[in-house]
């Protein structure tokens, strides 16, 4: 079992480079968050079925003060595409909590195989795809709006991630955004989808006694002041970095991130 010492120096750790990624990627940070949770959790004697959902949790409620952070640093460079934000930030209320409650009761390995499946896809995409579009703001129809927000909502709250692994190419592929604007309305969405979510594991945790002291439900209380603390003065410079790169590394950034997102979900775990 790890010191105390070395327990919160990888988290703070964590929080610094998750970060930073968060606001260079508009994602949420939970792709490294998660697995380094759940290892120290485990290692700390919680039962690995309650160790991935409290992982899922805390990272979420890490998610939300920080793309709170990262959205306003792209707001103020107005790089935010609102008119598909809000109603996709809106329906991905909904699809967090339904995430949150599938994840409360769905076994780990199901959980493992079609996150990291459907990440690799995602990368795979974004790499193969065509260039977006240079355009301003995207107009679309409200219905693609809420089931985009619903579908990367559900992901998000199902595996304790921003959405931001599958928002970022649906707004490229889809919305035509460019890459920059993408990374820019995936945060402001991410913050509306982590509410959902956050509300979902906080019930369903709640109703786990074994827990005790220490946790809001599924969240991990002392993890998430150690990450959140590490994490918010880290997007600010992430947010920076984005906006002064050129849009094909970004893309290219995006896509081993994702890619490497999908090979550690698959085979972190024990």
């Amino acid at each position: 079992m790890l010191d105390l010492i070395w327990i919160i120096l990888i988290l703070i750790l964590t929080g610094i480079i998750a970060g930073f990624f968060a606001g260079l990627l508009g994602v949420g940070g939970g792709f490294l968050m998660v697995p380094v949770q759940y290892l120290l959790l485990v290692d700390g004697g919680i039962d690995p079925t309650y160790a991935i959902r409290i992982a899922f949790g805390t990272s979420l409620a890490v998610v939300f003060p920080v793309s709170c952070a990262a959205a306003w640093a792209h707001q103020k460079r107005g790089a935010i595409d609102w008119n598909a934000a809000l109603p996709i930030g809106i329906a991905g209320i909904l699809g967090g909590f339904a995430g949150g409650t599938l994840a409360s009761h769905l076994p780990v390995e199901i959980l493992k195989v079609i996150f990291g499946m459907l990440v690799i896809l995602a990368a795979i995409r974004m790499v193969r795809g065509t260039s977006a579009s240079s355009g301003g703001t995207t107009r679309s129809g409200l219905c693609i709006w809420t089931l985009t927000g619903i579908i990367a909502g559900l992901l998000s709250g199902l595996l304790g991630l921003g959405g931001g692994f599958i928002l970022v190419p649906m707004l490229l592929f889809i919305f035509k955004l460019p890459i920059h604007r993408a990374v820019a309305t995936s945060s402001a969405c991410i913050l509306l989808f982590s509410i959902g979510g956050i509300a979902a594991y906080m019930f369903h945790g709640a109703m786990i006694e074994e827990l005790g002291r220490g946790f809001l439900g599924y969240i991990d209380i002392f993890q998430w002041v150690l990450l959140t603390g590490a994490m918010i003065p880290l997007s600010r410079v992430g947010v920076a970095t984005a906006h002064r790169l050129p849009s094909e590394r970004l893309k290219q950034i995006f896509a081993i991130m994702m890619f490497g997102i999908g090979i550690g979900m698959i085979g972190i775990f024990p």
